[in-house]
């Protein structure tokens, strides 16, 4: 079977030099490629944010980057922007992904750390903890008006259970296809496009480890099928009605 064709995109110029060896099938909502620049693998993504989304994102990666964390840093255009209409190339991080428990402790360790971290950064634009939402609410890629009414009030009773939780930045989609255990023995953090500042347990309740005790563990599990069944409403529905089903199975 031959290669996937790979798109002519005019915003490439901007990077002279650059250019796309291969789609990444890991990226569900955005488009993701390998590309090599100046000789060395980088990573390039489409994102679908809005500017300040985006922008907020961007800025997020760059304070990580100087609290020691290792991220796919961005490389800058040419001409010194960090996005050309939402095209950004970062850094390639080697590494695999988690399998060991001693990978996965790592991971935990490294998640409740950016938990801890002090970063000034504000609410990412558009985005809201869930113990804000409405029915009418929107975050991230979801939209409670967009649910079925008595589905988005389950959901809901959900979200207010959690009222209690710790709330901090998140990383918001810690699962091992974003995740790199590198070789200098850290863990790399990727794709942060679904990052804000939310319930922590969001990030700890569906690792390769439990990190939590028994009776938090199952409502971080249930506060994560919940918000999986709400974000992926609309851009992948069947998954949603999987996360609804776990839910309602917990």
């Amino acid at each position: 079977m031959a290669a996937p064709e790979l798109p002519e995109l005019p915003e490439l110029r901007t990077w002279p030099g650059l250019r796309l060896l291969a789609r990444i099938e890991e990226g569900n909502r955005n488009d993701v490629w390998q590309g090599e620049l100046d000789g060395a693998r980088v990573a390039v993504r489409r994102s679908r944010r809005s500017q300040a989304s985006l922008a907020w994102e961007l800025d997020l990666i760059e304070a990580l980057a100087g609290h020691g964390f290792t991220v796919a840093t961005v490389l800058p255009a040419a001409d010194g922007r960090r996005h050309v209409d939402g095209l950004v190339v970062q850094r390639w991080l080697d590494g695999a992904a988690p399998e060991t428990l001693a990978d996965w402790a790592a991971v935990a360790a490294t998640l409740q750390r950016l938990h801890r971290t002090p970063i000034e950064i504000g609410q990412r634009p558009g985005c809201l903890s869930v113990i804000k939402l409405d029915l009418q609410s929107r975050s991230v890629d979801a939209d409670m008006a967009a649910i079925p009414e008595d589905i988005a009030r389950e959901l809901l009773d959900v979200f207010a259970s959690v009222s209690d939780a710790p709330r901090s930045i998140i990383h918001g989609d810690a699962g091992a296809s974003n995740l790199r255990m590198c070789i200098d023995g850290t863990v790399g953090l990727l794709d942060f496009d679904e990052s804000r500042i939310d319930v922590c347990w969001h990030d700890l309740s569906e690792l390769g480890v439990q990190v939590l005790d028994d009776d938090t563990h199952r409502r971080a599990q249930r506060l994560s099928n919940a918000w999986e069944a709400a974000n992926a409403w609309i851009p992948e529905p069947d998954y949603a009605v999987e996360r609804l089903a776990a839910l309602r199975a917990t």
